[in-house]
């Protein structure tokens, strides 16, 4: 393989480019209780400012992915980072809620734009055995992100001084894209065809291919069902008699198994051979713990239950999002509208199964909320099932692109 030293530099410019929006978000919740003293915040408008981030990625993913397969990977990803390096450091500025509400909106143009074009990133620099592995760690840094953004911001003086250091890695991550991040060379044919290619004619192909739909519907489910059980997990805890700190503990190590499983799942899939038997475990694993790892007894059970929980719900998310650029009527040519595509889909399950179905259909009943959760994991293990096997020790999806970088 060519280049193998730059493909990792840029995979590693990548990993802290995601890194940092999340970590500017995740900040926002040990400094709640100053926040909201200091903007006059009600809990509904800090909840507002924490997911503000998000919503670029819900209007704009598949915008993003579209620019990209279109005009490059260093341009439109260099223009999302900047906006979300100029959206964090003014954030330092923010002396209203609505100003910091605009502000944390700006700062998740980076994240949309990456999540929705990971799986073209590393396609584009890495040969097709290594996607799923090379996508694990690039999505192991944005939890990373949030485990330190929750773990360490209580140590920072000030809001103000917590809010610089996060500036700074969205500088330093912005100005190595710019500078070292080139386009991957395309072959003779992908150049003709990268040229071509409308956009419209992007969406359609997209749009046509059944697995993308599938892999689109399977992402989310587990992301509904991810963020039902992290919105409502203390709670739960709390109403079982567990104290607060704790609850929070156990929410913790949940986020812990989510960044193992993310890791790991890709070396499962190396060792068996197959995909799709590890994705219906996962599946299968996550639904039951969504239903009732929350329940276990105090202790190792409840610690060990909610480990596997996050573990295998973040397991199935990188091999899914390496299963578009796989198929052949998709490849890197359009790997990044399918990503925007399924992305799209994906925060779609996150904001309307968990507010518009789940919590209005359990209410107070806590059990029946989770269950729920864990219906949404059944429904994606049935969906595994419609999806291609492209993962073979004997074969190979897609060749190995060419890695010389151009400007």
């Amino acid at each position: 393989m060519k280049n193998k030293n730059y493909s990792w530099i840029v995979l590693v410019i990548a990993c802290l480019a995601l890194f940092s929006p999340s970590y500017t978000q995740y900040q926002l919740s040990p400094l709640a209780p100053q926040l909201i003293e200091q903007f006059n915040l009600s809990m509904s408008q800090f909840s507002s400012l924490f997911s503000a981030p998000m919503i670029p990625a819900i209007l704009f993913s598949l915008i993003a992915g579209l620019m990209v397969d279109k005009f490059g990977i260093k341009k439109v990803i260099g223009i999302a980072l900047v906006v979300t390096a100029i959206g964090t450091c003014l954030r330092v500025t923010a002396n209203d809620s609505n100003t910091l509400l605009i502000y944390m909106i700006l700062t998740g143009f980076g994240a949309a734009f990456l999540n929705a074009n990971g799986a073209k990133i590393i396609g584009s620099y890495f040969p097709a055995e290594k996607i799923s592995s090379m996508m694990s760690i690039l999505l192991a840094s944005s939890t990373l992100a949030m485990t330190l953004g929750m773990g360490t911001t209580a140590f920072f003086p000030s809001i103000t001084s917590a809010f610089i250091f996060a500036a700074i890695i969205s500088i330093i991550g912005t100005i190595l894209w710019l500078l070292v991040v080139k386009n991957p060379k395309q072959t003779e044919a992908s150049d003709t065809a990268f040229e071509t290619a409308s956009l419209g004619m992007a969406v359609k192909v997209v749009a046509k291919s059944r697995p993308v739909w599938i892999v689109g519907f399977c992402l989310m489910g587990i992301i509904a069902c991810n963020i039902a059980i992290s919105s409502f997990l203390p709670t739960a805890l709390v109403g079982r008699g567990i104290d607060a700190i704790m609850a929070g503990g156990y929410g913790s190590i949940m986020m812990i198994g989510s960044l193992v499983g993310c890791l790991i799942s890709p070396l499962i899939v190396s060792k068996v051979g197959k995909m799709k038997p590890v994705l219906l475990i996962l599946a299968m694993v996550s639904a039951l713990g969504a239903a009732l790892a929350w329940s276990a007894p105090a202790g190792f059970l409840l610690g060990i239950s909610l480990f596997l929980t996050g573990a295998a719900l973040a397991g199935q998310i990188p091999l899914l999002m390496s299963i578009p650029i796989q198929l052949p009527e998709i490849g890197p040519l359009y790997a990044g509208t399918a990503g925007g595509f399924t992305a799209t889909l994906q925060l779609m399950g996150g904001v309307l199964i968990p507010t518009f179905i789940i919590t209005p259909i359990a209410g107070s009943d806590m059990k029946l909320f989770f269950i729920l959760a864990g219906g949404c994991m059944a429904i994606v293990a049935a969906l595994v099932f419609l999806l291609p096997e492209l993962c073979s020790k004997k074969s190979e999806i897609i060749s190995e692109p060419e890695l010389s970088p151009q400007a």
